[in-house]
């Protein structure tokens, strides 16, 4: 009998019976590579852009992750470009189209095009993803963006509908105490949206002291938070924590973290992911940390193959103890080139500026900018309305190596001032990033 919803929905992709047992690890491999042999065939017949990109490319031939190395990167440079030509199907079939220039990308923005086939996969993959997360008649608290038909907010919506329960959405998911009266005015269960969102209301709802029997779960998504603050979450609100890994060119769903076991499942019927080493672009072994490609395996109206995403992650090596043979991503810790370079030439990560900054009380959120010349790192807090600025904040960041350093060797400024003392937070959907200034 099957009891992991993951695994329900795998075997019903797969078209086979619920009682016909595990899928193998082999029979998944076997089954993505036809659908991968099928999109390339799709894509080269009916998009002007691979038309030309997989000339000379014969589908057949890609039968292994090894035999992936024929087929050329697609770049979000390419999308950018000209979106259009990578449609394979007429305007008329489209049900969704988004235009991105968010936080997590640089450059003009991109456009994607969706069926209302690649929609239902979405909401599918939604649906059995969140179903260990939420019961029958319960409620989530969904900081989402965009609740029109076909927005990420309607699909997840209409998801949750399908498991019985149902979504409240927030006027301003910036306005964390309005966010918490929501929170507890709706008696929702569930909390999902950007990471730093569900940081800065734990943060509040600890200040309250308000009961840890309400919320059971919750799902962060966008970014990667420290260990210790996640813990804190979970600690305050009493709840499991789990993580999500996505964005608009993976249709918004990409992998969720396993219920039972380590590590988010990756949404393998719709995908096939691969780690590669940024600077040579050969795979690198599992357990190894790399840029996450992507080729889409059911994607009618704008297939995607070997995306290069610019976010850094791994594959977990081995079998999850949940039996899922799907396999695991992890370690997705921020973006390549997300990185600043210090005066002395070392590199700064916004992961790095989190393990400092958010250990504090009072601070829901921050923002950094830097600037080269004269050198200088420039932090603005969000932090609780009853808060100020810790004593010992200002002192841990100088006090970190790296940056001391660079203070000490290239008179390196650091500037700390509040932005919002009010409850409310700087950052919307999307991935934060250090900007230059």
């Amino acid at each position: 009998m099957i009891n992991n919803p993951l695994e329900c929905w795998l075997n019903l992709r797969m078209g086979r019976p619920l009682d016909s047992g595990a899928v193998s690890p082999e029979d998944l491999r076997e089954w993505q590579f036809e659908l991968l042999r099928k999109t390339i065939k799709h894509a080269a017949k009916s998009s002007q852009f691979y038309s030309k990109h997989l000339s000379g490319i014969i589908p057949e031939n890609i039968r292994t992750p090894a035999d992936l190395s024929a087929l050329p990167f697609t770049l979000p440079s390419d999308l950018r470009k000209n979106p259009n030509s990578f449609l394979c199907v007429s305007q008329d079939e489209v049900a969704r189209a988004i235009t991105i220039s968010s936080s997590g990308s640089s450059g003009p923005p991109k456009r994607l095009f969706f069926t209302a086939g690649d929609l239902e996969r979405t909401i599918e993959f939604f649906h059995y993803g969140m179903g260990p997360l939420v019961g029958k008649g319960e409620t989530v608290l969904a900081l989402l963006p965009d609740s029109r038909p076909g927005g990420v907010g309607n699909l997840f919506s209409e998801s949750i509908s399908r498991l019985g329960a149902k979504t409240v959405y927030p006027e301003d998911p910036s306005d964390i105490p309005a966010l918490l009266n929501l929170l507890l005015n709706s008696r929702a269960t569930c909390i999902l949206g950007p990471a730093i969102h569900i940081h800065a209301l734990s943060r509040l709802w600890k200040s309250k002291r308000l009961p840890k029997n309400q919320v059971r779960s919750a799902l962060l998504c966008w970014d990667v938070l420290p260990s210790v603050t996640i813990q804190t979450i979970s600690n305050t609100f009493g709840c499991e924590i789990f993580s999500h890994w996505g964005m608009t060119e993976t249709c918004l769903g990409g992998a969720v973290e396993c219920f039972q076991g380590s590590g988010m499942h990756l949404r393998e019927p719709d995908f096939y992911v691969e780690i590669v080493d940024p600077a040579t672009g050969l795979p690198v072994p599992d357990g190894t940390s790399g840029e996450i490609l992507f080729t889409t395996l059911s994607r009618r109206a704008m297939p995607l193959i070997r995306y290069k995403t610019g976010d850094i992650g791994q594959i977990i090596s081995g079998p999850c103890t949940c039996s899922l043979p799907m396999r695991r991503l992890t370690g997705v810790t921020g973006r390549l080139n997300g990185d600043i370079r210090l005066p002395t030439s070392e590199q700064l990560s916004l992961s790095e500026l989190n393990e400092i900054i958010l250990q504090f009380v009072g601070v829901l959120d921050f923002k950094v900018s830097f600037q080269q010349h004269p050198p200088s790192l420039n932090i603005t807090l969000d932090i609780s309305p009853e808060a100020k600025i810790p004593s010992d904040l200002s002192k841990s960041i100088i006090s970190y190596p790296k940056l001391n350093r660079a203070i000490v060797e290239n008179d390196l400024k650091i500037n700390i001032e509040i932005d919002n003392h009010n409850g409310n937070i700087s950052s919307g959907f999307g991935k934060r990033l250090i900007t230059s200034a």
